[in-house]
């Protein structure tokens, strides 16, 4: 075997082992925080609050257009429960909080509860124009998406609905 076949066959391996690699990570690899489906609420005096899309679906909801500006610009309509609402009357706090939304990849972002207070609107939603969101597997952006509404028109507020919630995080303050 000459030299530039033996070349040619370990590039095609690398090739070969580093594309198995990426597929393993961002397709098969299964989620880590929460189980896809459910919302699961934490930090709480107790046992942790574990809530499948059904169950959501049972609580009052929010259902409207909302305006996302990111990387990409586009309204869709929303429903969803409002965060206020799962903070105040699902896991029972009325102080002075922050909620951390965090999803299945451990990207988060965090809300005070002025923010959920002042904006009853901000959202946990399971349905975009009236369908369930497809999960992270299918290149989606849910099963749930924490979903933020502009607070003026044209503002980015992209980066902060967080995709594929698993996790509501309370944090005493």
């Amino acid at each position: 075997m000459n030299k530039k076949t033996l070349a040619i066959i370990v590039a095609i391996n690398v090739l070969l082992i580093s594309t198995i690699v990426t597929l393993y990570f961002t397709v098969w690899l299964p989620s880590r925080s929460g189980e896809e489906g459910f919302l699961t609420i934490t930090g709480l005096p107790t046992e942790d609050i574990k809530l499948s899309i059904s169950e959501l679906e049972n609580l009052p909801n929010i259902s409207r257009e909302y305006y996302l500006s990111g990387s990409e610009t586009f309204s869709a309509n929303y429903t969803g429960v409002s965060v206020f609402y799962l903070v105040t009357q699902i896991a029972n706090y009325s102080e002075d909080v922050n909620v951390r939304v965090i999803a299945s990849d451990n990207y988060a972002y965090t809300l005070s509860f002025d923010d959920i207070n002042q904006t009853r609107d901000i959202i946990i939603a399971y349905k975009k124009n009236n369908d369930y969101m497809e999960g992270k597997s299918f290149d989606g952006e849910g099963p749930l998406r924490l979903i933020i509404p502009q607070r003026f028109p044209g503002e980015f507020n992209g980066q902060y609905c967080v995709k594929f919630v698993a996790t509501i995080e309370i944090i005493t303050v």
